[in-house]
């Protein structure tokens, strides 16, 4: 007579109680990092343009919701070309500024973490188990794809903005300025997302006499943060799939 399957002991119940607590945790920090990446600048700029009387140093934050802001240490001069190659003072849309190609990268990149964020959320009412949402393998199943969703949109928001911000500059500078006016000697931000330049001769864009540095800004870390935090969740799951029944050998 075979035996019935042995009940888990109440000690090994404990840490998938404790890792489904630390998922749930997570989930709510996912949420709340997706949100303020909304509201935050994703990339900025830096420059000091040495070679005016005095000198004026410059910084232009990029955002996906309010476009560019700048703020100027003195009066802005009119730059050729503008960004991402000279200062704005206040803020401005991206067609404003000749960036048509960047303004449909980071709405595209928008549209992602919005998705994102709608996954998120959902994966988070289904963590905390409520009643109305069905039974709890239905619940399990929504949260599953849910989580691989918002994954894979944050994923692609976050590479996608390092990967082609420096083309979308670039076809933005050739489309409004014309072939010749494009920085493609790097070090330049239409070569690199990161990146850093001094004065000096054939030095890429500082060769014109402008100190630069570029990089992402705090709302793109907060991206990379969701990201390695669902992947963390991820994880979790996969180290929370029950285990196999044990069936003890019984006598016939």
């Amino acid at each position: 007579m075979s035996g019935t399957p042995t009940e888990p002991p109440s000690s090994a119940v404990r840490p998938t109680h404790r890792r489904s607590r630390a998922e749930t945790i997570l989930l709510g920090a996912v949420v709340v990092l997706l949100v303020l990446a909304l509201i935050l600048p994703w990339w900025t700029e830096t420059e000091s343009d040495t070679y005016l009387p005095g000198g004026t140093s410059s910084t232009q934050s990029y955002s996906p919701i309010t476009g560019v802001t700048g703020v100027c240490s003195s009066a802005c001069p009119p730059f050729f070309p503008g960004p991402p190659l000279g200062p704005v003072e206040g803020t401005k849309s991206f067609s404003s500024l000749h960036l048509n190609q960047t303004a449909n990268l980071y709405l595209a990149a928008l549209v992602l973490v919005f998705v994102a964020l709608a996954f998120s959320a959902t994966a988070l009412a289904t963590s905390v188990g409520r009643p109305s949402l069905g039974p709890s393998h239905r619940r399990a199943r929504i949260q599953t794809f849910s989580l691989a969703a918002a994954l894979l949109a944050t994923a692609i928001a976050t590479i996608a903005l390092a990967a082609f911000q420096p083309t979308a500059f670039r076809a933005d500078t050739i489309a409004a300025f014309g072939p010749n006016t494009a920085w493609t000697a790097s070090p330049s931000p239409e070569v690199s997302f990161w990146g850093s330049c001094s004065v000096g001769p054939a030095n890429g864009i500082c060769a014109s006499g402008w100190a630069m540095s570029w990089g992402p800004d705090s709302g793109w870390y907060l991206l990379l943060g969701a990201v390695l935090a669902l992947v963390v969740i991820h994880l979790i799951r996969i180290r929370r799939l029950p285990s196999p029944a044990v069936e003890p050998s019984g006598s016939g």
